[in-house]
């Protein structure tokens, strides 16, 4: 039996902070009502039928954030086929980005530009939403402890 799998895309928009010397990523916490709901993720959500990764990931950005991304490249590629519902997830980075981020989006209650000190404190409290987001990290050259 032939079984289609899920795809999403999510990125890491980063952004120099204060002096340029920091880098921070924004995060948007999750208003689901399931077991990520008050957590932190990047943003970004499902990729539709027919659609390709990067302009999935630009409408999601636009609809939960109204960002505007220019290029982003793919990070992580986090496959979940040995599941009931198998998926597959894309995390892209991006730093050539327009606008000013905001909640657009019932999915999301918040939204937050984190350093690498808030971003590890966050994981060592359990408050990302996907297990897999302090090892990606090192996208951005961090390297995170996991909880």
């Amino acid at each position: 039996m032939l079984t289609k799998a899920t795809i999403s895309a999510h990125v890491m928009i980063v952004r120099r902070a204060g002096d340029g010397t920091e880098e921070e990523v924004l995060l948007v916490r999750l208003a689901y009502r399931d077991h990520r709901g008050g957590k932190w993720s990047f943003p970004g959500g499902f990729v539709d039928s027919g659609e390709g990764l990067f302009p999935a990931l630009r409408r999601e950005v636009g609809e939960e954030v109204g960002l505007h991304l220019e290029e982003a490249h793919v990070v992580s590629v986090v496959p979940m086929l040995e599941q009931e519902s198998p998926h597959v997830g894309f995390v892209f980075r991006c730093d050539l980005w327009q606008g000013e981020a905001c909640c657009r989006s019932r999915e999301i209650s918040e939204t937050l530009w984190a350093g690498r000190e808030t971003f590890a404190a966050i994981a060592r409290e359990g408050g990302m939403a996907y297990a897999q987001m302090p090892s990606q990290m090192t996208a951005l050259g961090w390297i995170l402890s996991t909880p």
